[in-house]
């Protein structure tokens, strides 16, 4: 799945998750409105037979006699009722409710009190406003979401189309650099070949150029597979069982010109560890480790220790120099794409920030682990655990 695809996915994600989060919120609120307004009316009911047992006992206590009173039997006692006067004390402290008397009827069937239809149809007024606002506003939020994340998959598509097409331009110019690259190289070493014992001077000049020459080459391939690494290119593993110690071998004779003359590596090995994975890759992992600990080793005093080992049943190896040491805060940078560590504008050494970048990446594709410790008595220790287990 390339990244386009991976994006067009969780865009589709998001928008389902939202619109299901947006209709669950509307719909919510909905239900809450209703509860709200079936409360409403169950309070006026229950008001009701508050307000009957008050009618009731103002009756009984002569509260509402006046000149046109009706005469009610109530058991074994008269009252005297104002049904006027009673009927204005209802509407001005209850007025929400309809209230009806029926004189000849027993005492305590003789009015009614009920919730007026305007009250209840201004409760389901205000329920179906408060309804529609709810959907409307969730509609609203939903379309502005979309909108949204329609903005935001078109601007990302376009940064992923323009990564894919610097990448492909990366892919195709470091094919093309490769060739000339060789090419010069090739002349190089027959000149070196052609040379007599009195143009010394001139094998030195080639011998530079070789090793320029060498150096651009490594830096190129760098680029290639980073890119490929980056992008999500598929590569080509070619898998076989590898000895470590012959592995480690062929990287040193591979990089020695490039090395400093004062550069002494010692090696301590384990025989005939086995290792699975493809030579070529390994090998530009190494370099590219082995590389970086000789150029922050102590200038004109570089050591470098090399050892293969067994680590919990596992085949491991470790790569330690002499230098400055990399700081806590660091390591968890350093295996990042371009990140070197200081200030660009005053550092000394060079490079370009992809040698640690695709030792970690190269590692991880054959699922082996990178880690750093402090080497003693100064500089950085960096270990490899392979997945292999070692036969011993």
């Amino acid at each position: 799945m390339t990244a386009r695809d991976k994006l067009r996915l969780s865009i589709i994600l998001v928008i389902l998750y939202m619109t299901a989060a947006f209709v669950w919120w509307a719909m919510s609120l909905v239900n809450y409105s209703k509860t709200e307004k079936d409360l409403r009316l169950q309070l006026f009911k229950s008001d009701s037979l508050h307000l009957a047992g008050e009618i009731s006992h103002n009756m009984l206590s002569g509260k509402f006699v006046g000149k046109d009173s009706m005469s009610f039997v109530y058991g074994n006692q008269t009252m005297l009722v104002d049904t006027q006067k009673l009927k204005d004390f209802l509407l001005k402290k209850y007025p929400p409710y309809d209230v009806c008397f029926y004189p000849g009827k027993s005492f305590d069937k003789i009015f009614s009190a009920n919730i007026k239809k305007s009250v209840i149809a201004t409760e389901n007024n205000k329920y179906l406003r408060k309804r529609d606002s709810w959907i409307y506003e969730g509609v609203v939020m939903t379309i502005i979401m979309l909108i949204l994340a329609l903005a935001l998959y078109l601007f990302l598509d376009r940064v992923l189309k323009l990564n894919a097409q610097q990448n492909n331009f990366l892919l195709a110019i470091t094919h093309e650099l490769k060739t000339p690259v060789a090419g010069t190289k090739l002349a190089v070493q027959t000149a070196q070949r052609k040379i007599t014992s009195e143009q010394q001077e001139l094998g030195k000049l080639l011998r530079m150029a070789d090793n320029n020459v060498s150096r651009l080459s490594r830096i190129i391939d760098n680029v290639l597979i980073a890119t490929k690494v980056q992008s999500s290119h598929r590569m080509n593993f070619i898998i076989q069982d590898l000895v470590l110690e012959e592995l480690i071998e062929d990287t040193l004779a591979e990089i020695r010109d490039s090395l400093p003359e004062t550069a002494v590596i010692t090696k301590h090995f384990v025989p005939e560890l086995l290792i699975r994975g493809d030579r070529e890759l390994l090998q530009m992992a190494l370099s590219n480790l082995i590389g970086n600990s000789i150029k922050y080793s102590s200038q004109g005093n570089e050591k470098i220790n090399i050892q293969t080992f067994i680590h919990k049943g596992r085949v491991a190896m470790s790569v330690s120099d002499n230098g400055i040491g990399i700081p806590n805060k660091e390591r968890k940078n350093i295996f990042k794409m371009f990140y070197r560590i200081g200030d660009e504008r005053t550092r000394s050494s060079s490079g370009t920030g992809l040698g640690l970048f695709l030792v970690a990446k190269l590692l991880r594709q054959h699922s082996a682990i990178i880690s750093i410790s402090d080497n003693q008595p100064s500089g950085t220790t960096f270990n490899l655990l392979f997945k292999e287990k070692a036969n011993v």
